[in-house]
């Protein structure tokens, strides 16, 4: 038998397999629709505790990113997923590390140390579904590194929660409370005596807030399930408070009048 003949006598299922092995039992097409689907109904839970309005909405946007992976070649889709885990990553991982800050504990950290693990592995999937579709690679071990990443930042970040866990926490002793809910303050119209002037802020929104007054230089963070006080001293006039998040100025506003 030639050495041609040998050759042609090879099976073709002797070579396809090499690349399907390299492949895993995961790859980024897989991955993207997982991860999406986890995020999604992770901030439908989580919109759904906290009565968040916003969240639902983005919560909705993930399970319209899913629909769309099924036209046009999953194009925008992969854009609207990573997009939305991109927005969910930024606020998250500004409140962990907020909470990680101010020593929260467990309770503060869990809901934005969780969504922050799961919108990085959705980024990291749109973007790694994204690339594999234009060099028709196989993905490796890239997809099981990526969920791994995202499994072990989270054990992190309860851990650190748990660490910091000091109990439950006092009540401030404050002149003022504020909430914030569905992108408004709970009262548009505050008062006090001038002095000092103690002011408790309760964030009940998935996204961080700011409670800020610029004529008496106080801007405190409120991040996700978080609880802060801003004290300071005004003097007798009116003074306007409002959020200074982009896009919140303008609907988050409020006045507070000092006799």
């Amino acid at each position: 038998m030639s050495e041609a003949t040998r050759h042609a006598a090879v099976p073709a299922s002797t070579v396809q397999p090499t690349d399907r092995g390299r492949q895993g039992p995961l790859d980024w097409q897989r991955l993207l629709p997982l991860a999406a689907i986890v995020e999604c109904v992770a901030v439908l839970v989580v919109a759904a505790i906290l009565g968040d309005l916003e969240a639902a909405l983005i919560g909705l946007g993930f399970g319209v990113g899913l629909a769309l992976l099924r036209w046009r070649q999953g194009v925008l889709g992969r854009l609207a997923i990573g997009l939305l885990s991109a927005n969910v990553l930024a606020w998250m991982a500004l409140g962990t590390y907020s909470h990680l800050v101010e020593g929260s504990g467990l309770r503060g950290l869990l809901i934005p140390g969780l969504l922050t693990s799961l919108s990085l592995v959705g980024v990291l999937a749109a973007v790694g579904a994204s690339l594999a579709r234009r060099r028709r690679r196989p993905a490796g071990r890239g997809p099981v590194v990526v969920v791994v990443t995202g499994v072990v930042l989270l054990a992190l970040v309860v851990a650190a929660g748990a660490a910091g866990s000091s109990g439950p926490a006092s009540a401030p002793d404050a002149d003022l409370e504020l909430t914030t809910a569905n992108l408004r303050f709970s009262s548009e119209q505050l008062s006090a005596e001038a002095g000092e002037v103690a002011v408790v802020v309760r964030n009940s929104d998935l996204f961080w807030h700011t409670f800020t007054i610029d004529e008496l230089d106080v801007d405190v963070r409120v991040p996700v399930t978080a609880e802060r006080q801003a004290t300071f001293d005004a003097s007798p006039g009116t003074y306007t408070f409002y959020c200074r998040v982009p896009g919140h100025e303008t609907i988050m506003r409020g006045t507070l009048t000092v006799r």
